[in-house]
């Protein structure tokens, strides 16, 4: 048995640790159904950290009674230590670990000798100075943060107390920090060296500091001040310090001569300070004197049908107040505004001696979720502005501007390009490999790339993504090499380590790859193998764990090559494991143990083809106890592509925001099917019906399911396809439908009030798969319509939408609704007050999953009719 130190409830442990004694021992069987009374047994496992050599690994169980625990556990013993309600746990080497408790205790723990310190009233915590020192911030006065360095033996090194607001630098080694007292306001460093050092970076009896950032390699800071007797969130005055010289330059916008009179700083967060790598420039944010927006005090609203943008967006959008980009050289303070009127979004590149300006209203109005936009490129030093890209489609990952300042990549008519600053060229760099860079499978009309994975050093090469692998290409000419070989393997890898991107305030980096060791995750297509590899100088792949279950949530010591992740099954509880490099994988901790009591599923692949020949796979969960002598109902959940849960582990739980998950509905007797859909664009309605028809025919033949007891259910697009289905088809003797559409016409024609603008490109251009304007093409909209086929509908439908939904409009759900009441049909509605998209009250959530339950259980197997269901 495992040797604990747990301060939580001894009838839990008692219990967990009986489960586990009769699992040693052989002495538990399969006999108990899982019902509601079981499921606050089920806790989530989150790997944490691993430590420097991978000697002690933590993780956090959690419960849905709030019941949380965090463990660091001894990868070579059993020794197990518990923090009850425990978290941000951290190790220092593989001696130390520190964590936050209840009440804002911090603990610390000498692991190898147990010693262990506490400290009350922390905030937070972090260990500074190569871990030499730990540093915590505790609460003060007047919401105000009072700081303590210790050594790890306890001993106070230096106090700072009512600390505004403080930041680390990127390396570590240091801390800025303002602090304001009645008689003194200080902007301070601390330097974590052999000794800890501090500098006065300047004081001021009668004007307040805030928000650091730093240069990124980390030898001066900037930010921003203002009158004691100011408003907060204010600022006047952005300040410049360099560490090395202990130099000071001041930008007071109330005295300069080069300030515009009409404008006042916008610096009083960090996000909008940032410093230039070399040094030169500080950038911050100025806006309009006047702050007020459109205002319509009648209330009387006039949309006119060339607006740029609807109505309710421009009433609280006004362009000429929104913040614009400003760069100070603080050496011969020089100031010049980058953005203005017209084009007042500006981004920095890598080496921030350019900015990519735009206006957002070019290219409106538009018809898709973003507006095309124009792209300028203004040089800092001249000002001058060049035009480089118009038309470039408005979805900003499609850009990536390189760290070095060198490059914009870009994604344009199916390909990736790079625009070169100083040669002012454009090169096709994917072209001449033949692959396609962009996502070719997707059927819809809107071609989305795969993405950039970063940048080598110096920007000699831009690596981007495949369908399958890794490549980096040439930003010049476009040579090109492949990194990986999921193409032959009929893998995928994406790099999930090593990103040394850097963001502070204004100023970021895309990722800056190096050679040394990458971490790449890797799925076999139809996700039945996940692992990881290592990838070494961009060249040799070597599998660290590649399997036929879901690998996940991977951990590298620092020291090593110890890895820790989970593994979990459909039929398996997600585990913590570690493996060297080298050697086999050891399990650490196994979660819910008493997941061996129950006769839990599996779940299998399912073989079809749609009408066209394309061969899909579905992914069928097998009842609890499963009896092949036996026929058992079974529920379709549908959406788009869902084999990605073959291996997926999931909790019973009450607590869901739409649909149960399969566990829930297999412990209550059901075969649970879903099915991979692909579309015809300008067919959505029909594509869903063939394949979803094709995969229920198919496993029907692999598997004993009673045809005539077979339900349907989907939630959002899964809700417009369970609509539409039920109109095509008898098949089914019960759907449920949340949150979808019914009414083409009407959806495409309306207001999507969370964003504020139409619906139509969701049609056009998007899920909905049209691929065409209503106008374009009536009567397709009209064949894809549920509304228009409702007089088909024999099958009793449920149907269940929050009454705040800003995604679907609830009236999508209240149109099918009213329809359904008018041809007598068998039907019940239910709207959740107070509820978007997805259910996520408690109480709401748990009557939702009961409803899912009961009416499945009336339809589907012969259970008592639930009173809610009898008309009023």
């Amino acid at each position: 048995m495992n040797t604990i130190t747990y301060n939580c409830k001894i009838i839990w442990i008692s219990f967990i640790l009986f489960l586990m004694t009769c699992l040693v021992n052989g002495q538990v069987k399969k006999i108990r159904p899982l019902t509601q009374k079981d499921y606050h047994l089920w806790s989530t496992l989150t790997p944490n950290n691993i430590s420097d050599q991978g000697k002690w690994v933590s993780y956090t169980l959690s419960y849905e009674s709030g019941l949380d625990t965090l463990f660091v556990k001894n990868t070579a013993t059993t020794k197990t230590i518990a923090f009850d309600k425990g978290h941000s746990g951290k190790f220092v080497g593989d001696c130390w670990f520190g964590c936050l408790l209840r009440e804002n205790k911090f603990q610390l723990m000498n692991l190898v000798n147990g010693k262990v310190q506490y400290i009350e009233n922390v905030q937070d915590f972090a260990f500074v100075g190569d871990s030499d020192y730990l540093m915590l911030y505790c609460n003060g006065i007047d919401d105000k943060t009072n700081i303590i360095i210790q050594n790890l033996k306890g001993d106070t090194i230096e106090k700072i107390d009512n600390v505004t607001s403080f930041t680390m630098s990127p390396k570590g080694d240091a801390l800025g920090y303002c602090v304001a007292e009645q008689t003194e306001n200080v902007v301070g460093l601390l330097h974590f060296g052999k000794k800890v050092g501090k500098t006065i970076v300047t004081q001021s009896s009668t004007n307040q500091f805030e928000n650091i950032v730093w240069k990124r390699d980390g030898p001066s800071i900037a930010f921003v001040g203002r009158p004691d007797s100011a408003k907060p969130f204010t600022a006047d005055t952005v300040m410049y310090y360099e560490i090395d010289d202990q130099k000071l330059f001041q930008y007071d916008t109330t005295t300069a001569t080069n300030w515009p009179k009409d404008m006042v700083l916008n610096a009083s967060f960090i996000s909008t300070l940032g410093i230039s790598d070399d040094g030169e420039r500080v950038f911050f944010m100025m806006k309009k004197n006047d702050e007020a927006t459109v205002q319509n005090h009648s209330g009387i609203q006039v949309w006119n049908a060339a607006d740029k943008d609807l109505f309710p967006l421009r009433n609280i959008v006004n362009k000429e107040s929104l913040p614009r980009l400003a760069s100070w050289s603080p050496k011969n303070g020089q100031f010049r505004a980058v953005g203005d009127s017209v084009y007042s979004t500006a981004i920095l590149n890598g080496n921030q001696r350019y900015a990519i300006v735009y206006d957002s209203n070019d290219n409106k109005p538009s018809w898709k979720q973003d507006a095309d936009r124009d792209y300028f490129l203004v040089d800092l030093n001249t000002g001058s502005k060049i035009v480089f890209l118009k038309q470039q489609s408005g979805c900003f990952v499609n850009l990536s501007l390189s760290p070095d300042g060198k490059y914009i990549a870009y994604f344009r008519d199916r390909d990736w390009w790079v625009y070169s600053i100083a040669k002012q060229t454009h090169t096709n760099i994917t072209k001449k490999t033949g692959i396609a860079f962009y996502d070719d499978s997707v059927d819809m009309a809107e071609i989305q790339p795969y993405g950039v994975a970063g940048w080598s050093a110096n920007d000699g090469t831009v690596l981007l993504y495949d369908h399958f692998d890794l490549w980096q290409i040439n930003p010049d000419n476009g040579n090109a090499a492949r990194c990986t070989t999921g193409r032959e393997q009929n893998q995928m890898f994406r790099i999930i380590e090593n990103a040394n991107g850097f963001a502070d305030g204004i100023v970021s980096k895309a990722n800056e790859i190096d050679d040394s060791l990458l971490i790449l995750r890797s799925n076999a297509l139809d996700h039945s193998f996940s692992g990881y590899y290592t990838l070494e100088n961009r060249q040799k792949v070597q599998p660290i764990v590649y399997t036929d279950k879901y690998i996940s949530a991977i951990h590298k010591a620092k020291g090593n090559d110890c890895y820790m992740y989970l593994s979990e099954d459909f039929n398996a509880p997600p585990s913590l494991n570690v493996k060297y490099k080298n050697s086999p994988q050891k399990n650490i901790f196994q979660s819910n143990p008493q997941y061996d009591q129950y006769g839990w599923s599996t779940s299998k692949y399912v073989d079809y083809k749609n009408a066209k020949g394309v061969a899909l796979k579905g992914v069928l969960v097998y009842p609890f106890d499963y009896n092949p002598a036996k026929h058992y109902p079974m529920i379709v959940c549908i959406y788009e592509k869902q084999t990605a849960i073959r291996h997926r582990f999931s909790n019973p739980t009450l607590l869901n925001e739409s649909i149960p998950n399969a566990s829930l509905f297999a412990s209550q007797g059901y075969f649970v099917l879903y099915p991979d859909i692909v579309y015809t664009i300008g067919s959505p309605g029909f594509s869903a019906t063939d394949c979803v028809m094709a995969a229920t025919t198919a496993a029907m033949a692999m598997a004993p399911i009673d045809k005539s007891k077979i339900g349907l259910t989907g939630h959002s697009f899964g809700g417009y396809e369970t609509n539409f289905i039920i109109t095509q088809t008898d098949l089914f003797a019960a759907a449920i439908a949340g949150s979808g559409l019914s009414d083409f016409t009407s959806g495409y024609l309306s207001v999507n009030w969370g964003a504020k603008n139409t619906n139509g490109w969701r049609y056009e251009f998007q899920q909905m798969r049209m691929g065409k304007t209503l106008f374009e093409d009536y009567e397709g909209y009209q064949r894809n319509s549920p509304v228009n086929f409702v007089s088909n509908v024999i099958t009793p439908l449920l149907t269940y939408t929050g009454a705040e939904d800003t995604n679907v409009n609830p009236y999508q759900t209240m149109e099918f609704y009213l329809a359904l009441r008018r041809l007598k049909k068998e039907h019940v509605m239910v709207l959740y007050p107070k509820e978007n998209h997805t259910i996520l009250g408690r109480e709401n959530q748990i009557d939702l999953t009961n409803k899912f339950s009961e009416w499945f259980g009336y339809y589907l197997k012969g259970e008592k009719k639930p009173e809610w269901l009898e008309p009023q």
